[in-house]
C-alpha cells in the first residue's frame, strides 16, 4: 500500500506533462516550412492520332497573357506556336477558349498563336466544359468529331489548365498537358509545380493525363 501511494504522485505527474507537452503539428500549415517537395513527376513522350486528337488553346489573350501579370505566359508563346503549326499540318482539330467577360473577345487573342479559318470558339471560366451550370457545348464539340485525347496549353495553369484538363478527364477524355505550354502568375514557379504534381497523383484523374513538353509531343 505504501508503494502504491508513492507512486500516485509520479503517475499524477507524468499526466501533467503529458498534457503540458508541445501538440505534434495538425496541418499542412503548421508544417509548411518543413515541407519537402516531392521528385519531379516523369515527363513522357507521346504520339497520338491527329484524327481523334484535339488541342485546346485556353485563354491567351492580351488581357491575361502579357509581360506585367505573366511573362511566364509570353515566353511560352513561340513553343505553342510551334505546336499549333505541327497540330494543323496534321489535321489536328483546334479549339480557342476565352474568359467569359464581355470585354474579351477572340479577337484579342496574341497574334502569334491566334485562331484560323473557322477553329471553334468557347467561352467560360476556369472549367471550359461549364459556365456556371450550364455546359458550353465543349463537350460535344468534341464527341461529334470522335475526338478521344485532347492537348491542353494555356494560361493560368492553376485555372484553365488545371480544371479544364481534370473535367475532360472525368468526362473520359485522355489529357496531354505539356508544362511548357501552361503559365502561371508573375514569376511565381510554384504555381505551376503544384499544378502538375497534382494533375498526375489526384485521385480518378491522374490516370488519364500524361505530363509532356512540347518537342515530345508526336503526330
Amino acid at each position: 500500500m505504501v508503494r502504491v501511494r508513492l507512486l500516485l504522485p509520479f503517475a499524477a505527474l507524468a499526466v501533467v506533462l503529458a498534457y503540458a507537452a508541445p501538440a505534434p503539428a495538425q496541418t499542412v500549415i503548421d508544417e509548411w516550412s518543413s515541407v519537402k517537395a516531392p521528385p519531379a513527376p516523369a515527363l513522357k513522350e507521346v504520339t497520338v492520332d491527329p484524327k481523334t486528337t484535339a488541342l485546346l488553346v485556353m485563354d491567351l489573350t492580351k488581357q491575361l497573357c502579357n509581360e506585367e501579370n505573366r511573362p511566364r505566359c509570353i515566353a511560352s508563346l513561340p513553343r505553342i506556336a510551334e505546336l499549333l503549326a505541327a497540330a494543323r499540318a496534321k489535321g489536328v482539330m483546334v479549339i480557342y477558349t476565352l474568359v467569359s467577360s464581355p470585354s474579351i473577345t477572340i479577337a484579342d487573342t496574341l497574334p502569334a498563336v491566334a485562331p484560323q479559318g473557322n477553329e471553334p470558339v468557347v467561352a467560360a471560366f476556369v472549367d471550359k466544359f461549364m459556365l456556371g451550370d450550364q455546359e458550353t457545348g465543349l463537350e460535344k464539340i468534341l464527341k461529334d468529331k470522335g475526338i478521344t485525347t485532347v492537348i491542353a496549353v494555356g494560361t493560368a495553369a492553376h485555372g484553365a489548365v488545371l480544371y479544364t484538363a481534370s473535367a475532360a478527364a472525368l468526362r473520359g477524355f485522355n489529357v496531354i498537358v505539356p508544362v511548357d505550354g501552361m503559365s502561371g502568375n508573375g514569376q511565381n514557379t510554384y504555381i505551376e509545380q503544384y499544378v502538375a504534381y497534382n494533375l498526375v497523383n489526384a485521385p480518378v484523374i491522374a490516370p488519364k493525363i500524361t505530363l509532356t513538353r512540347i518537342d515530345m509531343i508526336k503526330f
